[in-house]
């Protein structure tokens, strides 16, 4: 194994440390998964740190080269990855790893990586929604604030939540009525049966262990597997249940059509607030967008447009238009200024149902290019 120096390009506070860290005679300094917690300690591991060097099979591209969009999918195949191999060596590190790369997406272009929720709906869905969940906890977490090292492990267990129950969650996309006494039992006990297999894989972070045991409790004691209420509910574990019961909202199921994300919002809020913090679910609002990026609008001209930013108040994003007045599909998208009334938007409508298609790297360039 040899060692090398390291760029302070290549560190970011937040992230974990991408390899094990040695001094100048060898001796172990920091272990790779360690959160870096700020810049002054970056710049001593690039002045007087070695570290193992990985690079003998380097990735066809370089994390720190790859676009917000490109960075998003490449978590997903490595996430995937993974879990198919989840009793490999390093699952810790390479799950913090994961997470990195989407915090950095989130970093670059947060609209393109809130948008890929929306817009690549391909691929396994338990991958796909696992990383949707990552990204609205990234973002949501960053708007807290929380606290650097809690905000990977969160991350982290975004990533992780389902891993008690994989295959199960696949397998129930298509069902319809009520799950049978089996699966009923196998969904209630994958919390526990999750945190007992990141224990096995050499998960010890707390905050992680403790927001995918309880991201199904609820604060008003109606959820599982313990029936904790109030404050015996982490932040993170609540923010979990957030993105988790949004993005599951937003995604298209065998029985039933995705939910528009102003109604999955609204459905967060009003409908389950009972059950889930109404404080944090504002805040989770207030961050997504009541139309968050990749939503697909009518505006008031009659056009057919896609959400780009979120803009600087929540009513009136940042659009492209996709269509004319009149419906006639335009050679490229079109940004349209979100200060001229006939640019307002009218409703949130249906591409599928409309027969509409659009790239992600038309509406948002190089950022999305996948």
């Amino acid at each position: 194994m040899t060692r090398r120096q390291i760029h302070p390009s290549e560190l970011v506070v937040g992230q974990p440390l991408p390899c094990d860290a040695y001094d100048a005679k060898g001796k172990l300094l920091l272990r790779e998964g360690h959160v870096l917690t700020s810049e002054a300690q970056i710049e001593r591991l690039a002045r007087h740190a070695l570290f193992a060097d990985h690079r003998a099979e380097p990735p066809p591209e370089e994390p720190a080269e790859l676009r917000p969009l490109a960075l998003v999918l490449s978590a997903r195949q490595r996430l995937q990855r993974r879990l198919a191999d989840a009793a490999a060596p390093g699952f810790a590190a390479e799950i913090l790893r994961i997470g990195a790369l989407l915090r950095l997406a989130c970093r670059r272009n947060a609209d393109v990586a809130l948008a890929s929720i929306l817009l690549r709906r391909d691929g396994p869905y338990a991958i796909r929604h696992a990383v949707n969940v990552a990204i609205a906890c990234e973002l949501v977490g960053q708007a807290l604030p929380l606290p650097a090292d809690q905000q990977a492990a969160t991350v982290a267990a975004a990533l992780t939540m389902n891993i008690g129950m994989l295959d199960l969650q696949q397998a129930l996309l298509a069902v319809e009525g009520p799950l049978d006494n089996a699966q009923h039992a196998a969904v209630r006990a994958h919390c526990e049966t999750g945190v007992a297999m990141l224990r096995e894989r050499g998960v010890d972070d707390p905050v992680w262990l403790e927001a995918v045991r309880d991201h199904h409790e609820r604060p008003d004691g109606s959820g599982y597997p313990a029936g904790r209420h109030g404050a015996a509910i982490g932040v993170p574990a609540r923010l979990l249940a957030l993105g988790d019961v949004y993005c599951a909202r937003v995604s298209a199921r065998g029985y039933r059509p995705p939910l528009q994300p102003n109604v999955a919002l609204r459905w967060l809020f009003l409908n389950e607030g009972a059950m889930l913090d109404r404080e944090l679910a504002a805040l989770f609002i207030k961050t997504v967008g009541i139309y968050p990026p990749g939503t697909a609008v009518r505006l008031r001209n009659g056009s057919i447009a896609v959400v780009l930013e979120r803009g600087a108040t929540s009513h009136a994003p940042k659009v492209a238009s996709i269509t004319t007045h009149d419906g006639l599909r335009t050679g490229a998208p079109i940004r349209r200024r979100n200060d001229v009334e006939a640019h307002a938007v009218s409703e949130v409508v249906d591409l599928d149902a409309l027969r509409l298609e659009v790239g992600m790297e038309a509406l948002w360039g190089a950022d999305a290019a996948g």
